[in-house]
């Protein structure tokens, strides 16, 4: 969340992101409940000390001034007791209003109203050429019998999936890939050189096995919850994450962290669980969009000065990895209107998908300041001895969507899939994935 005091500082700026991110949120209501709040608190506080002082007032006075002054307690904790409700009803709704207002985005964001205002910045790669007509990546892995989405449905519903065999050993191929990547100090240098960060530090990125479920309250308090896509276990009060970066950006909960210490960064693996509310109809072939799928996911934690050059370092990354898989993408800046509530400033990657014929999303990148770790209370000192709430980045190193890329980019006329060479180690050497084909 931001901080009050902020808002009230920069009001027409707070009040630009909310109606540059399409949120509905009255700023001059919230600031009208800050000042009734703030009233109410210091009256309260008045209150509590007069009760106190007439206690001991009432403990040494005899006689008619001893019933005077158990008449005046009696009229403050009646007082008291009016002015705690109220308060307590403000402070409610004061809480309602500021978790409701988003994150003031980079100015260098563009303002926009939806996807189509997106920014392409750059373009990496040349699009495949074939002698046949690309084929979409459910046909593809259908017929080499490593997806079945039917008999899914038969057991789990709509938007559920079986990977088997060589589609498996893939998906684990490419986050092996993406850990030996973002574990390495010389890559990691040598990205932040190449994208003008070079005085990050090489701290590589702790691979981590993060819960899948979540606390309500800590779910909110990152602004994650969202709304109808966000699985509940009502009988635990616990949500199911849609991101690995949903359990680990709270990771320092109630903690300070000395600067020195910084950045802390992790690479997260787990299964998300999206329920996909309001897309029906949309990308329902193959494993494009689902209910459940595996993701692994970047997290840093990082001082002010330094959050926002991590993000850079983070997409460096991510391009890097990429580019090593040889699949052509796009870097896309998000606009003010398809950006989340909590980014400051996102990326996205796009990769070409030659069985749609289009780049679609694979990877994104967000950057939100301090506004996740003010909600978990995550702070850091510095080398001043002041307290600060931590930065956030959290991106996406593979998801499923990558394996799609793959399998279209790579397929051939025989209905194989050629490996890319920096994913055949894992894949004990082999070259091609074909039908019934075993390790």
């Amino acid at each position: 969340m931001l901080d009050i005091h902020f808002i009230r500082d920069n009001v027409e700026r707070v009040k630009a992101a909310v109606r540059n991110k399409g949120k509905d949120v009255d700023i001059d209501a919230l600031l009208a409940l800050d000042d009734e709040r703030r009233a109410l608190q210091a009256r309260v506080d008045e209150e509590r000390a007069r009760q106190n002082a007439v206690s001991k007032e009432i403990a040494r006075a005899k006689g008619a001034v001893r019933d005077e002054k158990i008449k005046e307690m009696a009229a403050l904790k009646k007082a008291l007791k009016e002015h705690e409700e109220r308060l307590a009803a403000v402070r409610k709704e004061w809480e309602k209003l500021l978790y409701a207002v988003p994150n003031v985005t980079d100015p260098a964001m563009p303002v926009g109203v939806d996807e189509s205002d997106n920014v392409v910045l750059r373009t990496w790669g040349q699009k495949p050429s074939f002698d046949f007509t690309p084929r979409e990546h459910h046909i593809i892995a259908e017929a080499l019998d490593i997806l079945d989405t039917r008999k899914a449905a038969a057991v789990s519903g709509t938007r559920f999936w079986y990977l088997k065999g060589d589609l498996v050993r893939l998906q684990f191929a490419l986050h092996q890939f993406a850990f030996d990547v973002l574990g390495d100090e010389h890559i990691i240098a040598d990205v932040a050189r190449s994208v003008g960060v070079a005085h990050l530090s090489a701290k590589p990125f702790v691979p981590m096995l993060p819960p899948v479920m979540i606390r309500r309250d800590v779910h909110k308090a990152i602004h994650r919850i969202q709304g109808d896509t966000t699985y509940r276990i009502e009988m635990e009060n616990l949500n199911l994450i849609a991101s690995a970066e949903h359990t680990i950006a709270p990771y320092y909960i109630n903690e300070t962290l000395d600067e020195k210490d910084l950045p802390q960064r992790y690479i997260g693996y787990s299964t998300a669980f999206r329920r996909e509310a309001g897309t029906y109809g949309k990308d329902m072939k193959g494993f494009f969009r689902g209910h459940q799928f595996d993701k692994s996911e970047i997290v840093s934690f990082t001082t002010a000065e330094t959050g926002a050059d991590e993000q850079k370092l983070i997409v460096g990354l991510q391009e890097y990895m990429v580019q090593k898989l040889g699949v052509p993408y796009r870097v896309v800046q998000i606009c003010t209107g398809d950006t989340g509530a909590p980014d400051y400033q996102q990326f996205d990657i796009e990769c070409w998908l030659p069985g749609q014929g289009a780049y679609r999303e694979t990877h994104t990148s967000d950057y939100m300041t301090d506004y996740q770790m003010r909600g978990v209370k995550a702070r850091y000192k510095d080398t001043h001895g002041k307290y600060h709430f931590l930065h956030s980045n959290d991106a996406t190193a593979f998801a499923g969507r990558m394996m799609i890329a793959l399998l279209e980019n790579y397929q051939r006329k025989d209905g194989a899939v050629r490996i890319p060479d920096v994913l055949r180690p894992y894949m004990g050497g082999r070259e091609v994935i074909v039908k019934n084909k075993r390790l």
